[in-house]
């Protein structure tokens, strides 16, 4: 007689999953009655054997196969897309990063990349057979940094943007905190931790690490950026004067001097000096340009701490036996920024175009305020890039743009916005450079000013005119 096999079928566990037994051997465990007969096929069963039902009969499979892969894929994808943002920020910082801070952050961007890895490989056995018994705990984590990597995203877009841009970045975040919210509660309701040994402790220490690693970027994004700023100084100082031969001209050298006083490296991204003559006769104090200029030229210059920059500029006063002069003043003003906040392109110094040229480009309209103000104008630009790939992310593309601006007297104006954004600005308000100065550590330097009675200097020119 033909002995035939005993196959038994368990009840659901928590998942769906109902255990087969043959012959008291355990053979796997299924979603459905199809994997039940592939179970017992290879097992060398025929599907004609009786089979012993426990916890429901052939009808009760209560596993949603495509609720289940759909969750499992939706798992899947978030886990996916946080592992690739993670990978790219921390392969950028890890490397590039400005700053120490902006390069340990690449390295746990790093860390968090694996750890979704992991959760990306845990979803196609926690949602199939649940061969390992630890991949429902590695899909709880990798949710948690999924969730923490979206939200960390999301937060410093919504700060660091005043309009909103590049909707695709403003969705994906969305995306991730929706996904791992989703996620968090799905794996909740399954008390996916219950296999760990001491879930409490576990638990602590990932709130512990959270807190270290929240605690880190608002230092170096926020409280290093808020207390060091740059000190540059600069100074003028007129020199003593000298006549040719015939007295028909006197000649006034002026020193300039840009120091960088500060324990930080900056860059100069546009520097002016202006020489101009008090006008003893005009009541109104009026003030007459001889001569503008550039001090550093071209811009974009590193300036290290206790370095110094100087150059000395000769002025020409014809008859100067006839002039109605009561002093000669000196002064320069520059624009810095700090070397560890941005980078600039490397053709920043070489991108000057004269308001000429600008004009036959179709951009003659950009200067802030209204052209008629301006008799002319010069304009450096250069795209700028974040000190860590995770600020490029969150603010965007931004762009520096320095005015060369001729008027009764000349000043240089530093804006830095977005390429799409428009503005007219304000000269005279501080406060509309106040976001550079915050994110980058821009600093405006108004040098010392110089001032000599024009009568000094003529008497000392004199005396040392040649014979």
């Amino acid at each position: 007689m033909e002995n035939k096999p005993n196959v038994s079928v368990g009840p659901p566990d928590d998942v769906g999953l109902r255990k087969v037994v043959v012959n008291g051997k355990p053979e796997g465990r299924v979603w459905s009655r199809r994997e039940l007969q592939k179970v017992l096929h290879r097992a060398g069963v025929t599907s004609e054997c009786d089979i012993e039902w426990r916890g429901g009969d052939g009808t009760v499979w209560p596993a949603n196969n495509w609720g289940r892969r759909i969750t499992g894929a939706v798992m899947a994808l978030g886990f996916l897309s946080a592992a690739a943002i993670c990978t790219w920020i921390g392969l950028k910082d890890s490397f590039d990063a400005l700053t120490f801070a902006g390069r340990v952050t690449g390295f746990f961007f790093l860390f968090m990349a694996i750890v979704e890895l992991i959760a990306f490989v845990g979803v196609f056995d926690y949602w199939r057979k649940q061969r390992t018994r630890h991949s429902g705990p590695a899909l709880l984590f990798g949710a948690l940094v999924e969730f923490f990597v979206g939200s960390v995203l999301l937060l410093m877009y919504v700060a660091n943007r005043e309009t909103p841009s590049d909707p695709q970045c403003l969705a994906l975040y969305i995306g991730l905190v929706l996904c791992s919210s989703w996620s968090l509660w799905v794996l909740c309701r399954r008390r996916v931790w219950k296999v760990l040994r001491n879930p409490g402790r576990i638990a602590v220490g990932a709130m512990v690490s959270t807190l270290l690693v929240i605690t880190n970027l608002a230092y170096t994004q926020v409280y290093l950026p808020s207390v060091s700023r740059p000190l540059v100084q600069g100074v003028s100082e007129i020199g003593l004067p000298s006549l040719n031969r015939d007295g028909t001209k006197m000649f006034v050298r002026v020193r300039m001097r840009l120091k960088n006083s500060g324990e930080v490296p900056v860059h100069i991204l546009g520097s002016i000096y202006w020489i101009h003559v008090k006008l003893a006769s005009d009541p109104k104090d009026k003030f007459k340009l001889i001569k503008p200029g550039e001090l550093i030229k071209p811009p974009g210059r590193e300036l290290n701490p206790q370095e110094e920059i100087t150059e000395d500029v000769v002025v020409e006063l014809k008859d100067p036996l006839k002039l109605d002069y009561e002093a000669v003043t000196a002064q320069i003003s520059a624009y810095a920024f700090r070397q560890d906040r941005m980078t600039m392109d490397a053709d920043y110094g070489r991108s000057g175009r004269w308001r000429g040229k600008l004009k036959e480009e179709g951009k003659d309209d950009e200067p802030p305020g209204p052209a008629p103000a301006h008799k002319d104008y010069f304009r450096y630009q250069s795209n700028i890039s974040q000190s860590s790939e995770l600020l490029n992310m969150t603010r965007g593309r931004e762009r520096v743009t320095v005015w060369w601006l001729y008027r009764s007297r000349p000043v240089v104006y530093v804006d830095v916005a977005s390429p799409d954004e428009k503005k007219v600005f304000n000269l005279n308000n501080p406060t509309e450079q106040r976001r550079a100065v915050d994110r980058y550590g821009l600093a405006f330097v108004r040098g010392s000013m110089a001032q000599t009675p024009y009568p000094q200097l003529l008497k000392e020119a004199q005396v040392k005119r040649p014979k």
